[in-house]
Parts: C-alpha cells; sequence; structure tokens
C-alpha cells in the first residue's frame, strides 16, 4: 500500500513537473473521446427513442395485420374476408384497410432548380424503376375518417370528391419536398401523373420498423415458414421469385421493399390512388383498433392461429414487435458500426498520442529512474509509474471528452436543430464505449515504455545510456515487417482457397498483420527518410544539413510515437480514398456505351412510331431497336455458381451488324474473348450471345458455354444461347438500374446481348419495341430532345397492359424515360464522392487530433536540445536558423507520416480491391487500381500544415530566448 501512495506521488510530481505536456496530451485524449462520443450520441439517441417511434408508429391503432414473412417487394392482397371477419369481432373497434404502393412525388414548382443530386440526375419527375430500392414517399391509400397520427398542420382528408385530389404528407416528406399545406405536389407512376393539392401533414415516426417482426408467442412463425413453402412452389411454378415476372409480356410494377406501413408517406383516398396507379388498390395491410376492456394479449390469443391459418398467412404486428424491429432496423444497425468504428480509430489516437508522451518521460527521466531502482525502487513499481501515468492521462481525456461531447453537442443541437435527425443524446453506450477507447488505448500505450524503463540499471544513474538498444533493430523490424505486410496480398491474389475461409483469413489475419507490419517498418523509414530527405529539406529551407542529422533517429521512440499517431488518421484516408475510387471505375460507363437509352414504358411503340424516333430532332442516325427481357438463368441442378448472388440476368436483343459489326459498329467494346466479326456473324446465324467479363468471372461461364433462361411469359420451357464472346462492359450497372430494363428483379446478375429477332421471339415480347439505344447530333439538349419523346409516348395514352400481381393497368400517361450516359456517369461520380468522403471524414478528424501529439514531440526535442542550440547560436547561428531547424523537424516527420501512409493506404486499397471479387456485393469486374492523386493530395497537405502549425509554437519560443538563457536552462537539465 505504501508502495503505491509513493509510486502515485512520483506521478503527481512528474505531471507538475510537466504542465505544459500534461495539458496537450489530455486535450488530444479529450478530442479523441469527443469525437466518439459526437459519433455515437446519434445511436444513443435512437436508442432512448425506440418507446416513443414505436407510439409514434402505431399511432391512434394498438395493432397492425400484415404479411407474415414473404420476400421484399412481393405484392400480397388482404381478402375481404379475414376484413369483414375482424371486422364482426366484438373486440374490434375499427378496421381500417391500407394499400401502398411505389410513386415518384415531387414539389409542382415550375421554377423550381431542376434536381442535381445523384439520385436526382436519372430519377427525378419520372416513375419509380425495379432497379433502384423506393427513394421517395411511398403512396398510402386509406378511406379511414380520421387520420391515425397527430395532425403537425392543416386537416385530414376529406369525404368529398375535390374537384382536385388531396393529398396528407408526413412530416418527413413534406421537409423533404420543401413543400407546405396549400402547395401542389406530383405523384408520378408507371402508368399515370397526377397532380395533388397538399391538405395536411401529420407527424410520424422517423422510420419503420426492420428485421423480422413476430407475433407474440411466435405462433405467426408457423405462417412465415408457409409463406415460405408457398412461395418456393409458386417459384418453382413460374420462375418468378416475388413479384418478378409478368403474365404476357408487360413489365412488373415496381414495389416496396418491406410489407410494413410506411412512414415516409403521401395519404390519399383509394379512387385517387386508383387513378394515379392505372389499376384497382389492394388493401396489403390492416389497421386495428381495439376497444375498452380488449387488449392486445386478447386479441393475440383469439386470432394469432386464425391469421397464420390464412393465405396469404397474416400476423397481428403490436408495440412490443414494433419496438423490437425498430431495433433491428438498418439505421440503428449504421450507427452501431459508426460508433465502433469510431471507438477503434479514438482507441489508435489513444494509444500513439499517449505512448508518444510515456517514451518521451522515459527518454528524459533514464537517470531519474535509474537513482529509484538504486534507492528503493522494483522494476515493478517503476513499471507502475508508467501505467499510473498513462491511466490518470486516460481518466482526464475521458472526463474531459464526455463533458466537451456534451457542450458541443448542446451548441450544436441549439443552432442547427437539423443536424441531428434522430436527436443526440450522450447515453450509457456513448459512456462505455468512450471509456473502452481511451482506457484500452493507455493501457496498449503504456506496455513499449514500461518495458523500456524497467530495463532501466541503477548503474545508468552514472552513466545513463540514451541508446541502449543495438542499431541493428530498425533493419530486422524491417525485416519482420515486410514479411507481415506480404501476408495480406499473397492471401488475396496469390492463394488458392474457399471464399469464405479467404473472407475470415482477411479480417482475423491478413488485415491485422499489415497493420502490425507497417508499424514495425516504421523505425526503419524514419531513419531512411532523415537521411534521403533531410538534406533535401535542409537546401530548400537554406539550412547546412549538418544541422538536421540526427534529429529524429537520436530519439527514435518519441519520433515513432509521433509519426504513428499521425498515420493512425492519414493512413486509413490514403486506403479509403483509394479503395473507394478504384473500386468506383468497373461501374463508372465506358466508351461502348451509346449517347442514351430511351424506354418507352410501359405501352412500348407499334411499328410507325418506332420509325418516329430517327426523326425527333437531336437524334443522330443509326437508331437501335432492342428487344428486351429481364429473366431467371437455369443453373445446373438448380444450383448458381458461388460467386454469383443474382439468378436472372438482362438479355438485350439487337441487331448484331448494326451494334458491333463492320468498321464503325454502334457499340465500341472491347472483346475479351473471341472476335467481333465472327460473333456478329454467329449472333445473326443463330442463338449466339455475347456476356460480360465480370458475369465470365462470377460464373465460369465462357466462349462456347450455353446459358438457359425461363421465358416470364412462357415459365413452362427455357430457351438457350450459346457464348460466342466475351466484352468488357463497365458502367452495365448502373445504366441497367435506372433506365428500367430491370423489368421484374431489383438486382441482376449482367446483360446478355443476342439476336434481335431470337429474342423477341423466344420471350413472347409481342409487337411493341420499348427500348432503344441512340446517339445525340448534338442540335438539341436532353431535356428537349426528352420531350419530344414524351409527345410520342403520350400517343399509346389509355392503352392497357398486364402486370404481375395487379392484373389489367391503364397507361393514362405512358412515359419515355431517357437515360443519357453523361447523366449516368456524373450521378455515379456524384454518388460515389459523397460515399468515399463520408468514409474519409472520421480518419481526417482522427489526423486533426493526432497533430497534437506532434506538438509534444517537438517541444520534447526542443527541450532536450537547448544547451547544443544555445552553443550554436554562441557560435553565430541566428535565430531564423534555429527557428527553420525546428520548423524542419515538423516538417521531417510529417513528410515520413506521408510515405509510411502512402505506402499503407495503397497496399490495403490494392488488397481491398482484390477482396471485392469474392465478397460479391460490390464485385464489378476485373480489379482496377486507381491512385486519385488530387484528393490525396488533400491529405498530405493536411498532414504536413497540421506539423507545420504544431512546430510554430516551440519554434517561436527558441527564436526569441537568449543564448544565456538556453545555457542555464540546459545545463539544469543535465
Amino acid at each position: 500500500m505504501e508502495g503505491n501512495r509513493l509510486v502515485l506521488k512520483l506521478v503527481l510530481a512528474q505531471m507538475r513537473v510537466h504542465p505544459a505536456r500534461v495539458i496537450l496530451t489530455s486535450l488530444a485524449v479529450v478530442a479523441a473521446a469527443a469525437a466518439v462520443a459526437w459519433v455515437v450520441s446519434g445511436y444513443d439517441a435512437l436508442v432512448s427513442q425506440f418507446d416513443e417511434n414505436a407510439t409514434k408508429y402505431l399511432g391512434r391503432y394498438d395493432l397492425l395485420v400484415v404479411p407474415a414473412g414473404g420476400r421484399p417487394g412481393a405484392t400480397p392482397k388482404m381478402g375481404e374476408q379475414v376484413i369483414s371477419a375482424l371486422r364482426d369481432d366484438a373486440g374490434v373497434l375499427e378496421v381500417n384497410p391500407i394499400a401502398q404502393s411505389r410513386a415518384s412525388v415531387t414539389a409542382a414548382v415550375t421554377d423550381q432548380a431542376a434536381d442535381e443530386s445523384s439520385v436526382g440526375l436519372l430519377i427525378g419527375a419520372k416513375p419509380p424503376v425495379n432497379g433502384a430500392p423506393p427513394i421517395g414517399p411511398m403512396l398510402v391509400a386509406t378511406n379511414a375518417t380520421e387520420g391515425a397520427y397527430e395532425m403537425v398542420d392543416g386537416e385530414w382528408l376529406s369525404g368529398d370528391s375535390p374537384t382536385q385530389p388531396e393529398a396528407v404528407l408526413s412530416r418527413g416528406a413534406a421537409n423533404s419536398l420543401k413543400v407546405g399545406v396549400g402547395d401542389e405536389i406530383n405523384v408520378t407512376t408507371v402508368a399515370n401523373q397526377v397532380r395533388m393539392q397538399v391538405v395536411g401533414i401529420v407527424e410520424q415516426a422517423p422510420q419503420a420498423p426492420g428485421g423480422r417482426r413476430r407475433g407474440r408467442g411466435g405462433r405467426a412463425n408457423r405462417g412465415n415458414n408457409a409463406s415460405r413453402n408457398g412461395a418456393a412452389t409458386a417459384e418453382a411454378k413460374t420462375g418468378r421469385s416475388g413479384s418478378g415476372g409478368s403474365a404476357g409480356s408487360g413489365m412488373s410494377i415496381p414495389t416496396g421493399m418491406s410489407s410494413m406501413l410506411a412512414t415516409n408517406a403521401v395519404y390519399v383516398r383509394f379512387d385517387t390512388a386508383d387513378i394515379v396507379n392505372g389499376y384497382d388498390s389492394s388493401p396489403a395491410l390492416l389497421q386495428i383498433a381495439l376497444r375498452d376492456g380488449f387488449d392486445v394479449p386478447a386479441f393475440h390469443q383469439a386470432w394469432d392461429e386464425r391469421l397464420a391459418e390464412m393465405r396469404p398467412p397474416l400476423q397481428a404486428v403490436d408495440f412490443d414487435s414494433v419496438r423490437e424491429g425498430l431495433a433491428e432496423s438498418g439505421s440503428v444497425s449504421q450507427k452501431l458500426t459508426q460508433a465502433y468504428s469510431a471507438t477503434g480509430l479514438a482507441t489508435l489516437a489513444a494509444v500513439f498520442i499517449i505512448f508518444s508522451t510515456l517514451s518521451m518521460g522515459v527518454s528524459e527521466r533514464s537517470r531519474e529512474f535509474a537513482m529509484l531502482r538504486a534507492i528503493a525502487l522494483s522494476r515493478g513499481q517503476i513499471a507502475m509509474i508508467i501505467a499510473f501515468e498513462s491511466l490518470a492521462l486516460a481518466l482526464v481525456g475521458w472526463i474531459g471528452g464526455l463533458l466537451a461531447g456534451w457542450v458541443i453537442l448542446s451548441i450544436a443541437a441549439a443552432s442547427k436543430p437539423d443536424l441531428f435527425a434522430n436527436g443526440a443524446t450522450l447515453g450509457w453506450t456513448c459512456v462505455w464505449l468512450t471509456g473502452v477507447s481511451v482506457m484500452v488505448g493507455a493501457l496498449g500505450a503504456a506496455v513499449v515504455p514500461a518495458w523500456q524503463a524497467m530495463r532501466i540499471r541503477p548503474l545508468d544513474a552514472i552513466s545513463p545510456n540514451s541508446d541502449d538498444l543495438p542499431r541493428r533493430w530498425p533493419w530486422l523490424c524491417l525485416v519482420v515487417g515486410l514479411m507481415l505486410i506480404l501476408i495480406a496480398p499473397v492471401s488475396v491474389f496469390f492463394v488458392s482457397m474457399e471464399d469464405a475461409t479467404r473472407i475470415k483469413l482477411w479480417a482475423i489475419v491478413c488485415y491485422p498483420s499489415l497493420l502490425i507490419g507497417m508499424a514495425m517498418v516504421t523505425p526503419a523509414a524514419i531513419i531512411a527518410s532523415e537521411r534521403v530527405l533531410g538534406p533535401l529539406l535542409a537546401w530548400v529551407l537554406r539550412l547546412d544539413p549538418l544541422l538536421l542529422r540526427g534529429h529524429l533517429s537520436s530519439n527514435l521512440w518519441r519520433t515513432l510515437g509521433a509519426t504513428l499517431a499521425l498515420a493512425s488518421g492519414l493512413a486509413l484516408y490514403v486506403s479509403a480514398q483509394t479503395w473507394g475510387y478504384s473500386m468506383l471505375e468497373p461501374f463508372l460507363p465506358g466508351k461502348w456505351m451509346p449517347d442514351a437509352i430511351v424506354g418507352f414504358q410501359p405501352i412500348g411503340l407499334d411499328s410507325e412510331q418506332t420509325a418516329e424516333v430517327s426523326q425527333i430532332a437531336g437524334v443522330a442516325p443509326g437508331v437501335l431497336p432492342l428487344a428486351l427481357e429481364q429473366a431467371k438463368v437455369v443453373w445446373p441442378e438448380g444450383q448458381a455458381p458461388r460467386g454469383m448472388g443474382k439468378d436472372n440476368a438482362v438479355v438485350i436483343g439487337l441487331d448484331a451488324a448494326q451494334a458491333i459489326g463492320g468498321e464503325t459498329p454502334m457499340l465500341q467494346m472491347r472483346f475479351v474473348e473471341g472476335t467481333a466479326a465472327e460473333a456478329a456473324r454467329m449472333i445473326a446465324a443463330g442463338n449466339g450471345c455475347l456476356v460480360s467479363e465480370d458475369y465470365e468471372m462470377a460464373t465460369g461461364k465462357g466462349l462456347g458455354d450455353t446459358l438457359q433462361f425461363t421465358p416470364p411469359a412462357t415459365p413452362e420451357k427455357n430457351v438457350e444461347y450459346e457464348i460466342v464472346g466475351v466484352v468488357s462492359l463497365p458502367g452495365w450497372q448502373w445504366f441497367t438500374k435506372f433506365s428500367g430494363v430491370r423489368r421484374h428483379f431489383v438486382r441482376t446478375g449482367g446483360i446478355v446481348l443476342a439476336e434481335y429477332d431470337r429474342v423477341h421471339r423466344d420471350f413472347g415480347l409481342g409487337d411493341r419495341t420499348e427500348f432503344f439505344w441512340l446517339n445525340f447530333d448534338g442540335t438539341q439538349s436532353i431535356a428537349e430532345i426528352e420531350e419530344s419523346m414524351q409527345t410520342l409516348a403520350e400517343q399509346s395514352a389509355g392503352e392497357t397492359f398486364s402486370a404481375a400481381g395487379v392484373g389489367q393497368v391503364t397507361a393514362y400517361r405512358p412515359f419515355a424515360r431517357l437515360t443519357a450516359t453523361e447523366n449516368v456517369h456524373r450521378s455515379i461520380a456524384k454518388r460515389a464522392d459523397g460515399v468515399i468522403w463520408g468514409m474519409s471524414q472520421l480518419p481526417l478528424v482522427t489526423l486533426a487530433i493526432t497533430s497534437l501529439a506532434v506538438v509534444n514531440t517537438i517541444i520534447a526535442s526542443v527541450r532536450a536540445r537547448r544547451w547544443e542550440m544555445a552553443i550554436l547560436r554562441a557560435i553565430g547561428t541566428t535565430r531564423g536558423e534555429l527557428v527553420r531547424m525546428v520548423l524542419a523537424e515538423a516538417m521531417l516527420i510529417g513528410l515520413v507520416t506521408c510515405l509510411v501512409s502512402l505506402a499503407f493506404g495503397l497496399i490495403a486499397g490494392w488488397c481491398g480491391v482484390g477482396m471485392s471479387r469474392y465478397s460479391g456485393a460490390f464485385f464489378g469486374g476485373p480489379p482496377t487500381f486507381i491512385i486519385p492523386w488530387s484528393h490525396l493530395a488533400w491529405g498530405f497537405a493536411a498532414a504536413l500544415g497540421l506539423c507545420l502549425v504544431a512546430a510554430l509554437w516551440p519554434a517561436f519560443r527558441i527564436g526569441r530566448a537568449q543564448p544565456l538563457t538556453l545555457l542555464q536552462a540546459g545545463r539544469n537539465a543535465m
């Protein structure tokens, strides 16, 4: 006990001796903890609002009756039998049927600027498409005489038939559209576009429940199983899943991704929804209000089994189920992932910041520790001094970080309420994650300094050895570090193994080895950079190179701590930028793609109208009609290849001679296997087809192999095509996502190019043409061409088509969807920029926080060399040269950090791109490695700038100091 008390006194005494160092280190840890608090507060806010949001979600109703199980996008209908049975129940006060459908909703303001967002460029006021998930409000049909939610403004839908259709918006929808009561909106579907007046705004929960909802006691799970079995049976018969495929050649109506009630909604009457959709809307879920004296458990007891036995199976969702679903929603998972990422980065920052400070202390106090060892203290007590110092710094940083986070959040929430969509709260998750980040970081940081201190011998008090380790250790670390680094690329690119094994190996072994290896090569990088870059920097700053010799390597541990602290942020920034833009490259539209694809949906054009497309002003000669269908692939034994996660492809029929033949084909594709001339001949002659390079890599289907498809119109038969060429088609993913060519499924595995007449016949596409590839002649703008296309499309207004799940649909206003390649490129670039820069924000914040470690390093370096600087001043070195010496040391640390971060970022990014082939979700084809030098330059400039700023105050002080003062201070330090 007495020993611990003595250790504590020594720790406090040391802190009093170096208050500036303690303050700077504590501020850095405070900033790291505050950054974690900022990120985690969003998660805590969501968790704290589960009860409130579950109540908001149900509104004035007690339960919802929804489909049990089923696939996303399915459109089951509530039968009139179940609605009548529920209304006849004595305990049920009200049953409100709800129908939901997808629509594009925009403000009907003529002077509003065009939407230049990544989605607005391709969707805007156009109808929704199967390829993209719901991105705006859902159209919700209800005949309730009273709103389910609190009215924020205006009034509920009237019971009369107004001259103009009415709509009530959820608050979230109104805010996103920037409209209020009295304003007008346009609601657009594949069948119509209707202008409505906003008569009210209601308060709804910010999000719908996610995950799997279940009824009380899990009894509805039997319904889930029945639903899955039924869906599997239907799929086996029809070759479709969910809502995929239509009867006949019609497209499938885009549907939502959840069977739960939408919270981002436009409420209308059923008759209005029928006009908008072009078909009679059928209830998809029910809102249930119970009478007084009949509670939710009683309803479950009476109805759970009956609902589970219905077809389709149903289940009752109550408050507890909604709350559980909110806890499993994607936004909660995303916030939690962000919280863990912030905690990991803060832990790294804390490790290196505190490590740098402790290393300085051990180096400066080697004589003191030797005397303490000679007098009384054991090795263990010396180690305890280091550990107590580390924990003290962490404790101050933890408490200060929580207080700073609370103050910053309070100020931000008061000044900009919209900054936190779900609020911001410091909860227990925030407390323990910030504590974990700084305490674990502190303990990790103390290991090496404690080991160094324990190695000090009592005799070192007489003649301390500042470099008690052999100078060859950095080079041994370099060899070991390089071996560790090589594990990652070798495992990713050169060793054959199962995909699941490779993914686990990457997460558990390869990436940690890469981190450790980079840390181990850093000492050698410091020494090498000092020898190579030191003279160059001296020449730039007009200094004698001898003045910079040994500044970094003479106190290698101190420099190592500062370098790794900075690199913990900058290296992750480099890897995020490199990986992100390398992954983006295969998804950008290539030169093979024509200027645009236009889809006349949902009706298409007859032969006379087809001829008019090439006559539209602004369209270049050589329009290419397409016979197009999205069909399921028939795999041997029903098992898709392990690299193919989607069971369908978009089959495009075209004139092979015009598309790929001749000297100037319309599609300028690069052939990976086969030749253009031979492929054009074989496609025109029979059942030949082309597949993309990434499709071959994912499926193993190459030149000479065959592909079989199940036509949606005739699921009882299969059609077969032979692969006669493999081509590079970069960008096909984004182009198919928003152009409407994904007629039945949200996701698709690739595109297959074949002969027009063969595709038209095999898939029963009827006598109308929906899609055309075309080029522009430059005489008209894209908007003007699209307007002319729309005029042509509206010639088919009033015609009908058949769609799966809804039957006959009347196209009151057919649409011409012109998807320009230029806009596709801009859209994906905008989206990628936003995502990649979002990934880079936390590493940049970490870089800014860890720059305080450089301040500590420079102050310690100046303090240790005061005697040397006094001698230099005495023999004629100017103040300016001393100032430039200090700045040069900071610049050298910044340069080493940039080099180490660049090496780590490039290797991690390269391996990350290689791993995309095995993870599936982001696989776009052969790995491409892009180094975005312009973006990396901003990160490097920030690192060098922060190093310079960190050195300004120490440089200013040393420049003002008198030689005699420096001599006295240096002598006292000896």
